[in-house]
């Protein structure tokens, strides 16, 4: 509850960081339709005014039109000026919001990578970082701001009115707050539900599509496109339902303001034409009064609509909140507490498994890597050797055991010390849809060209880039389809050669590679990482003999440790893994 509280009053603290530009279109806005209230009136009364006075020839020369003349255009110049700087103020207001909702949702999401993520699809969190975020906008834009503008002219309108019958700006004041008070509250209790579902549908169609598209290529294959068509299209039609709904719901509240306003306008009129026969109120005052009444709803006339859709923003924040409300699978302390001064690695009776009812994916592993050594985690796939990488980047804690660097628990050290001290070569290194520069440089921002030219060259792949039309330059495509498996693979290594760590950790390097592509990766690896920390996981069995020591793992547990020779002799599933590798 206390994690939940806090995110929340960082939501509302996201929203006060932007309060003096909030403030500035709320006045600005407030002073549009003041004048544009005052512009009405006034033109009325200089129209009724002029057209009594032409009555009595005698006094139509005491007339006096400058005055009034001045005043509407006066009216229409702050109309104009506050419109600009409402529309001005308020959107930036909001655009500002959007960006800082971003950036908070962005980094509460970053320490929920991989584990808690997992349970979420890359859609579904991409429309909630988008689409629910975006739906926040009517937050303030359409439901604060306007609310605030309505409450203060209502009042302004009660004020004025006063002045020339009380009984009539009493009977408009309540017309207004029928108008803006329970007409809105009307809609937005019968909005709220498909409000909620809208948002939910929103977020489930573009899921759909996003994935359809994605896997566009098997449903082809498999002619499973038109079932997936047909899920599609379930759901469109769920959500253009809801969509009428609103639609309806929006109708009948501009009908019922239209009814409001316009009884109220007719009440006020025969108040006012008994007030005029009674020599109560003049005949121009009364066009006045009309029209400022009639004016006066303009302020109000968004908030029903705005109103029906509150649903639908609460079920955005709550999808938000869901996500940023979640509690890390791992925390890194804000400073370590010994910073490693060497840079081994000890497994120490690793027991790991991502949920509680499954098997471990590790079980009692232990074993040491030690400064400047050389140590291969062999077996087949699903042994657990990848669960080792993600506990050794703290993506998870194990269940038991610890692991060390330098003799420090890796949980003692802030993510900055754990991040420097490793490069980490994934089996599926993520590239994105930017150039060649722009994917090395996320290994060293500051890398300068040279340095650039180096890494490539030393993963013998600057040729490659030379060749290229645009160089460095190049755009590699999404997911870097317009490399080879090798050259990416390649690339990779590059952004670790970048980051310039004492310990590597290369997992699956040579997967998607052919024999003799994978040896001479081997080969510019074995050079790469001299005089550094090593720790390779590998299910083929190449470039083993170069390792110090192997680790052979089968279902999470440790089936052999020793150097390549050794187990070659004495263990015979590791010789059983060579043999059925060199038939391959």
């Amino acid at each position: 509850m206390a994690e939940t509280g806090k995110h929340r009053d960082s939501f509302i603290r996201l929203f006060l960081r932007h309060f003096k530009t909030m403030a500035l279109g709320t006045v600005a806005g407030l002073a549009a339709m003041a004048a544009s209230v005052g512009l009405l009136a006034l033109a009325g009364w200089f129209i009724s005014a002029a057209a009594f006075a032409g009555l009595a020839v005698v006094n139509a020369h005491l007339f006096n039109f400058f005055y009034p003349a001045i005043g509407v255009r006066l009216f229409a110049i702050i109309r104009t000026v506050a419109r600009y700087g409402e529309r001005v103020f308020s959107h930036d207001a909001t655009f500002r919001i959007l960006e800082s909702l971003r950036t908070w949702f962005y980094r509460n999401l970053e320490p929920l990578a991989p584990g808690r993520l997992m349970r979420y699809r890359s859609a579904d969190l991409l429309n909630r970082i988008v689409a629910d975020i975006e739906a926040l906008d009517n937050l303030y834009l359409r439901v604060l701001s306007p609310s605030i503008i309505a409450a203060l002219l209502s009042a302004g309108v009660l004020i004025f009115l006063w002045g020339f019958a009380p009984f009539i700006a009493l009977t408009t004041f309540l017309a207004l707050v029928v108008a803006g008070v329970v007409v809105p509250a009307f809609t937005a209790a019968l909005g709220a539900a498909a409000g909620c579902r809208l948002a939910r549908r929103n977020a489930q169609l573009r899921t759909e599509i996003v994935e359809s598209l994605q896997g566009m290529a098997e449903l082809l294959v498999f002619g499973a496109h038109g079932r997936r068509l047909d899920i599609i299209g379930r759901t469109q039609r769920s959500l253009i339902k809801d969509q009428q709904y609103m639609s309806h719901l929006r109708g009948a509240s501009s009908a019922l303001l239209t009814l409001v306003s316009g009884g109220a306008v007719l009440i006020v009129t025969y108040i006012g034409a008994g007030l005029v026969s009674r020599c109560a109120l003049e005949g121009p005052d009364l066009a006045l009064v009309a029209l400022a009444v009639l004016a006066s709803f303009e302020a109000v006339w968004a908030l029903p609509g705005a109103y029906q859709y509150l649903g639908h923003t609460r079920e955005a924040g709550r999808r938000l909140r869901q996500i940023v409300d979640a509690k890390p699978t791992v925390e890194f302390p804000a400073q370590s507490v010994v910073p490693p001064a060497q840079f081994d690695l000890c497994f120490d009776q690793v027991t790991f498994r991502y949920h509680r009812n499954v098997p471990p994916a590790l079980a009692g592993v232990d074993f040491y890597v030690p400064p400047a050594g050389r140590v291969a985690v062999v077996g087949e796939t699903g042994a657990g050797k990848t669960s080792l990488v993600n506990l050794l980047v703290r993506f998870w804690d194990p269940q038991q055991g610890r692991i060390l660097m330098g003799g420090q628990d890796i949980c003692r050290l802030s993510e900055t010390d754990l991040r420097r001290r490793i490069s980490v070569v994934s089996q599926q290194a993520h590239m994105f849809a930017a150039s060649l520069r722009e994917n090395l440089l996320l290994a060293r921002p500051q890398a300068t060209e040279d340095e650039l030219v180096a890494a490539l060259e030393r993963v013998q792949l600057l040729d490659f880039v030379r060749n290229l039309p645009d160089g460095l330059d190049t755009w590699i495509g999404e997911f870097g389809q317009r490399l080879s498996a090798g050259q990416a693979r390649r690339l990779a290594v590059a952004r670790a050669v970048l980051h310039d760590a004492p310990i590597w950790v290369l997992d699956e390097p040579t997967e998607g590679l052919d024999r003799i592509s994978a040896q001479q990766l081997m080969t510019a690896l074995d050079e790469l990482t001299a005089g550094r920390t090593l720790l390779l996981i590998t299910h083929r069995m190449v470039g083993l003999e170069r390792m110090d020591r192997i680790v052979l793992l089968e279902a999470g547990r440790i089936a052999g440790q020793g150097s390549h020779q050794e187990l070659l002799k004495k263990n015979s599933r590791y010789a059983a893994l060579q043999m059925s590798c060199r038939n391959i």
